[in-house]
């Protein structure tokens, strides 16, 4: 699991891609595309408290996607942070989630 310190700055990535069934009723990944409404990033602190609300990811290439606009506060709870990206296509919506570690700043 990658660790932060507080007053560091997570780099989270996302990458979305069409899901392909084949003839045979095989499901795999296909190419690289965009969320066609949008792809967002809710960030929980170890007490399940929401740290960051639904905020929009950065588009870095066709698919590719970066989250970077949560600074880890001084003195933020230590500990193990879950996130969970949304992409929207319409009215359905794909999650995936994430952790990262929350360790106490070096001084």
């Amino acid at each position: 699991m990658k660790q932060y310190h507080q007053l560091e700055t997570p780099k989270i990535y996302a990458v979305v891609k069409l899901e392909v069934l084949d003839d045979d009723g095989n499901l795999s990944d296909g190419a690289l595309v965009n969320a066609a409404s949008s792809i967002q990033i809710i960030i929980a602190d170890p007490t399940g408290n929401i740290v960051q609300a639904l905020d929009d990811m950065d588009n870095l290439a066709t698919g590719k996607y970066s989250y970077s606009g949560y600074t880890i506060p001084t003195d933020a709870v230590t500990g193990k942070y879950d996130y969970e990206i949304r992409a929207k296509d319409g009215t359905k919506t794909v999650t995936a989630n994430g952790t990262f570690e929350v360790v106490e700043e070096i001084v």
